[in-house]
């Protein structure tokens, strides 16, 4: 089926309902988030279904109608002792005193804020997921999760970059197999929905103290290695991004490997979309780093397959202004698997 420019769509594996925007050729098409109109993203046509509109509001179909909005709360007052980044699972007794289901919150305890992406899976079953901006010292739900479902020893899959006023961070990644008998033995109180819950903490604190040190160190080094080289400063408008690490420079890989093998543990278990989600969540993340560092060139790896990948990465080159060329020819390491990229 093709939808044109305008339709009302809605993504059959999220339930989010989304506008049709562009084409993009080989049964996908660039839609807007409703729920988030600055996010664009590609989507298989075969995973969208057209959703009426009346009135000019999109209306569900009433077998499918939809969920209230997922909570999302902040602490009043500081947290004392701060742990992490934790996965929280809030007992919901039913009317006989029974656990039938528990509440899944993800919990951010630190005075920091991060990019994340979060995973739930029962073997090959995505049971629950929740992606976006986890800000400071807030929780925020997830869904439910049926008590049966602890028989089958479901497992989280986390992903955070933190935010910090040089950029994103690298990513960070935590894969938790939850077992019955430590699940229950993980009970503790839990700070903003103030309840008892089974916590797991996924990621420790954050000391702001610290990493803000750590920044002026690097900053300095710099300053005196620029200095020592006796070389003239560069005039304001000539670089985008100032190089806060001397040693992330150094160190940073000017290749990406896009195979969704090569960024989850769990892709055998997703569908198309959510792999391409994935795969260009990792790519936008990867050149925000190169062009912060001011890396000159880099090459993504895409490989051959259907092409889709490799559409889509040019897709988003063309429009990031920071880009001044790209390529995909021959080359003695990657064949015509990667992409060559030259910032300005």
């Amino acid at each position: 089926m093709i939808f044109p420019h305008g339709t009302k769509v809605r993504l059959h594996f999220t339930g989010e309902t989304a506008t049709v925007i562009a084409p993009l050729g080989d049964g996908m098409v660039q839609v807007r988030m409703d729920d988030d109109p600055t996010s664009l993203i590609p989507a298989f046509e075969e995973d969208l279904q057209e959703v009426a509109v009346y009135n000019k509001f999109a209306v569900a179909p009433k077998s499918a109608p939809k969920p209230p909005p997922l909570k999302v709360l902040k602490s009043k007052t500081p947290i004392e002792s701060p742990k992490g980044v934790q996965l929280v699972f809030e007992p919901m007794p039913s009317k006989d005193d029974l656990v039938t289901r528990y509440k899944t919150w993800l919990l951010n305890d630190t005075l920091h804020e991060f990019l994340f992406d979060l995973h739930i899976f029962i073997e090959d079953d995505h049971i629950l997921g929740l992606d976006g901006k986890l800000e400071a010292q807030t929780i925020y739900e997830v869904g439910d999760l049926a008590s049966d479902d602890l028989n089958d020893s479901p497992e989280a899959e986390l992903s955070i970059r933190r935010i910090t006023t040089a950029g994103t961070e690298d990513e960070l990644f935590r894969v938790l197999k939850i077992r019955p008998k430590q699940f229950f033995k993980n009970f503790d109180f839990t700070p903003i929905i103030i309840v008892p819950a089974h916590s797991f903490l996924l990621f420790d604190k954050f000391d702001p103290a610290q990493s803000k040190a750590a920044e002026s160190q690097d900053l300095k080094d710099y300053n005196k290695q620029k200095k020592s080289q006796n070389k003239p400063t560069p005039k304001s408008n000539s670089v985008k991004y100032e190089l806060y690490s001397v040693e992330a420079f150094a160190t940073f890989e000017t290749e990406i490997d896009l195979h969704i093998q090569a960024l989850s543990a769990g892709y055998a278990r997703l569908d198309k979309s959510e792999i391409l989600r994935i795969q260009m969540k990792h790519f936008e993340g990867f050149m925000d780093k190169a062009l912060r560092l001011g890396v000159p060139k880099v090459f993504i790896i895409h490989g051959i397959g259907e092409g889709k990948l490799k559409e889509e990465v040019a897709y988003r080159l063309k429009n990031m202004p920071f880009v001044r060329k790209f390529k995909n020819e021959f080359h003695h390491k990657y064949g015509y698997g990667a992409t060559e990229v030259w910032f300005e």
